[in-house]
């Protein structure tokens, strides 16, 4: 008759009872849907071909960040607030057509003639940032599509700025505008009453400070809310130009900016949380299992050796 090796069911016994001392916690996945952004579009004031423009960036659960970034020009006369969305939603898409499907992690939706884009993310990412580059002078609205900005953790930042940061031609303009020229800023959070701000030939910093008194729970910064992208495209990526209006708890649903002032554009900023990634925890089981692993190590050593002498 075949005796078993105790020793050898002892180390499979004690290797099966350590693999309960560290039960790893689930990996949980993002859902589908999460984390969710809708903008709306309006008719461009200016008569000249400008830039809206958008990037969106997303990380896979536990790894890497990716983004696509989306370039539009338009022009009043030309484009309606429906081809606007239509046209930005296009070219993100396009945008994401140089990453491997795999890391392709948000979805962009566009009802058919509405003037308004959804941003979603699929299962297993997560929406990091958005930001909106607007030189066109068009009314533009921000939501969560069914969440408030302060509860979602979504952080806002608004930064004015120059339209001849990017229309400025070397040779071609006699003169780079350094302040504003004329017309209005309106900001509506939800329906509030919107605060309007005269533009009237200020710099851009002394307009944020004006809206900043103005906005409640504003303040300004000397720090952009987003990591600055770098970019060969001078058209869309600036050097953050020192100074910014955030407010880091935004409580509402829904934020609209319209400026009307052709030398003034605006970048609008939504940082999300970034927290969401999946965290594999070993949870030590009791000191009750290592004991037992132990006692069947030593038991099964002095039974094996009884045995041999026994023989």
């Amino acid at each position: 008759m075949k005796l078993i090796n105790p020793i050898n069911t002892a180390v499979s016994l004690s290797l099966l009872a350590a693999s309960g001392l560290f039960q790893p916690a689930f990996a949980i996945t993002t859902p589908a849907g999460q984390d969710k952004f809708r903008a709306y579009t309006s008719n461009p004031k200016k008569t000249t071909d400008s830039l809206l423009s958008a990037t969106v960036e997303w990380r896979i659960d536990d790894s890497e960040l990716y983004r696509t970034t989306g370039l539009s020009f338009l022009s009043e006369g030309k484009t309606d607030g429906a081809t606007a969305a239509k046209k930005l939603a296009t070219a993100m898409s396009d945008g994401m057509t140089e990453l491997y499907p795999s890391w392709r992690g948000i979805t962009i939706d566009h009802p058919k003639d509405q003037p308004e884009l959804t941003i979603a993310n699929k299962a297993g990412y997560s929406i990091s940032t958005v930001t909106f580059r607007d030189y066109t002078n068009q009314a533009l609205s921000f939501d969560l599509v069914d969440k408030d900005f302060n509860e979602a953790g979504v952080q806002v930042a608004i930064d004015l700025v120059y339209t001849a940061d990017v229309e400025y031609l070397e040779g071609f303009s006699s003169k780079k505008s350094l302040t504003a020229s004329n017309g209005i800023i309106e900001i509506t959070i939800d329906q509030q009453k919107p605060i309007v701000i005269q533009t009237d030939g200020k710099t851009t910093r002394v307009l944020e400070a004006e809206i900043a008194k103005q906005l409640k729970s504003s303040i300004i910064s000397e720090n952009s809310l987003l990591p600055h992208l770098i970019g060969k495209d001078t058209r869309n990526v600036k050097v953050f130009d020192g100074s910014e209006i955030q407010l880091l708890d935004l409580a509402a649903k829904s934020i609209t900016i319209d400026i009307t002032d052709p030398s003034l554009g605006v970048l609008t900023k939504f940082k999300f949380k970034d927290d969401n990634t999946s965290v594999k925890v070993a949870e030590p089981r009791s000191m009750a299992v290592i004991a037992a692993v132990l006692g069947l190590l030593v038991g099964g050593y002095f039974w094996f050796t009884n045995k041999k002498k026994q023989a």
